[in-house]
């Protein structure tokens, strides 16, 4: 036994000692059951949150409102949270009211899905209330009791159900999936934060594709802000395609870019890039100075998408080019910027650039060789044509 369940056994069994009752519940169980290695151990009891601060060493509040704190034990931390009912739910998501309960039942029959409404005693009994046990071992996802019920409380369960369909590999029970067609709308009202740490979840899964074909048949896949094109197809292909190509091959068939979706700078600059450069390849060929320009992994990422959307791969012609590269960045010139200022009278950097990237096109598309000589023969007659043009041999 590992030392983060030995722990949370201890508390249980404090936890009567001081007469009152205890139990490991939600994922962890569930996927004990399943054979999954889980590290996310939470505690449910009888015990109000004073009570179980008073018995304990180490208690952080975590949200004593909700009946929950945080015991920590040689460094593991357990959430501990008294057995609650809740009350009438606002903005489909989150309670009004919360009120505590005695019973283990009544902390049971307010959670989203039968699988995870097991509890296990410190001897590893597990208490099944709702046949979760028959659901688990026919693979089936189902809620507890009405699923209208169970989403219109909190409409987050209905992206929770396609992450455990990608997770697991399982069925949605017929009433439960019925119920997410008739409220797929009510997908709308989470924020788009949370949503988005759904989908990733969703994305990420081993039965990634079911769960995406899921959320096409319930039409889920309408609900999310430019996402339906990209989901059809992707739901359509063989092989695993990674979150934020989810998100790119979305948005080219949208042919935009929904400014609802919150993504990092980094990842937002990419997936532009991305686009773009799918415009310009997807029917014609990389070049050397696409593959200098954009630089390898964007490339690479493109040509994926291309593939992904039907287009040619262009994987290897892209390696052969890159080992080919005659320089990687401008400082592999062998005549530079400072050349030109030292043998001439150009001090516009803006003109002088220009120079350095005709001199870095040509080299780069093997029209001229990297050579010092030849580039500065060059360069000195660029310099002099737009000395002409600019009709000031001094210009600043």
């Amino acid at each position: 036994m590992n030392d983060y369940l030995k722990y949370a056994k201890e508390i249980l069994k404090k936890l009567k000692a001081n007469g009152f009752d205890a139990y490991l519940v939600g994922g962890y169980v569930r996927d004990k059951v399943l054979g999954l290695k889980s590290d996310d151990i939470d505690i449910t009891t009888s015990a109000t949150p004073e009570e179980v601060t008073a018995i304990f060493e180490s208690v952080k509040d975590t949200g004593k409102k909700f009946g929950g704190v945080t015991v920590i034990i040689d460094g593991h931390k357990y959430e501990v949270t008294t057995f609650r009912l809740d009350g009438e739910y606002a903005n489909h998501r989150h309670p009004t009211e919360v009120s505590f309960s005695k019973e283990i039942i009544d902390d049971l029959k307010r959670r989203d899905f039968t699988m995870n409404a097991l509890c296990m005693d410190e001897s590893e009994n597990i208490i099944d209330e709702f046949d979760g046990l028959e659901d688990m071992k026919n693979k089936v996802i189902r809620t507890i009791n009405d699923p209208k019920d169970r989403f219109n409380e909190d409409a987050l369960r209905i992206l929770r159900t396609f992450r455990f369909v990608s997770k697991l590999g399982f069925t949605i029970e017929e009433s439960t999936l019925e119920a997410i067609k008739s409220l797929k709308h009510l997908v709308q009202t989470i924020s788009i934060e949370r949503v988005m740490i759904e989908l990733d979840k969703i994305f990420k899964g081993d039965y990634q594709k079911e769960a995406i074909k899921y959320m096409v048949q319930t039409g889920v896949s309408e609900e999310l802000y430019g996402l339906s094109k990209g989901l059809k197809h992707i739901s359509t292909l063989n092989e695993y395609v990674y979150p934020l190509e989810v998100f790119i091959i979305s948005f080219i068939l949208e042919d935009n870019m929904d400014e609802i979706w919150r993504f990092s700078n980094y990842n937002h600059r990419l997936m532009v890039q991305v686009m773009n450069l799918h415009e310009v390849t997807k029917e014609n060929e990389f070049n050397k100075y696409i593959l200098f320009s954009n630089k390898l992994d964007p490339c690479l990422l493109t040509n994926r998408i291309n593939v992904l959307l039907g287009y040619e791969d262009q994987k290897d012609f892209l390696m052969k080019m890159y080992k080919e590269m005659p320089v990687m960045d401008v400082c592999d010139l062998t005549f530079k910027g400072q050349d030109i200022l030292a043998l001439t009278t150009m001090h516009n950097r803006r003109l002088i650039g220009l120079v350095i990237d005709d001199l870095l096109y040509n080299v780069i598309m093997g029209i001229m060789p990297n050579e010092y000589e030849v580039l500065k023969a060059f360069s000195l007659k660029r310099v002099a044509e737009l000395q002409k043009e600019m009709g000031d041999s001094n210009e600043h």
